[in-house]
């Protein structure tokens, strides 16, 4: 599109021409101006980095485990399977113990405000 102005097609009518709006062909057009073809490369935005040495570390392949190692990775596993189970009964134990309290409170609730009805009919 900047060589089609450059050739001396009109700037509204190459940007009606390609869809685009003609202050971005315009903008393009002062890029290739000022930069060359350089100007219309994307380049990179951002803050540049004050640490060039902070970069990202390669991530290296884990090393084989030994026998030990693995025995005890399989250990560490079990046990962390059993304590998960371990959590969800007690989470569960609560949550029963919680929805019991609730029930009696209702019922107390209930038993107070049936005590209150016959002390206003008396």
């Amino acid at each position: 599109m900047v060589s089609k102005v450059l050739a001396g097609n009109s700037i509204k009518a190459t940007a009606i021409e390609n869809g685009i709006n003609e202050g971005q062909l315009y903008s393009w057009l002062n890029k290739y101006k000022k930069d060359g073809y350089n100007g219309l490369v994307n380049k990179k935005k951002g803050r540049k980095s004050k640490n060039t040495t902070m970069k990202k570390k390669n991530i290296h392949k884990p090393k084989e485990l030994n026998e030990s190692e693995r025995e005890e990775l399989i250990r560490l596993r079990a046990e962390n399977e059993y304590m998960k189970a371990e959590n969800e009964i007690i989470k569960k134990e609560i949550a029963l113990r919680e929805e019991r309290y609730a029930a009696q409170l209702k019922a107390k609730k209930q038993r107070l405000s049936k005590n209150s009805k016959k002390k206003d009919t008396d």
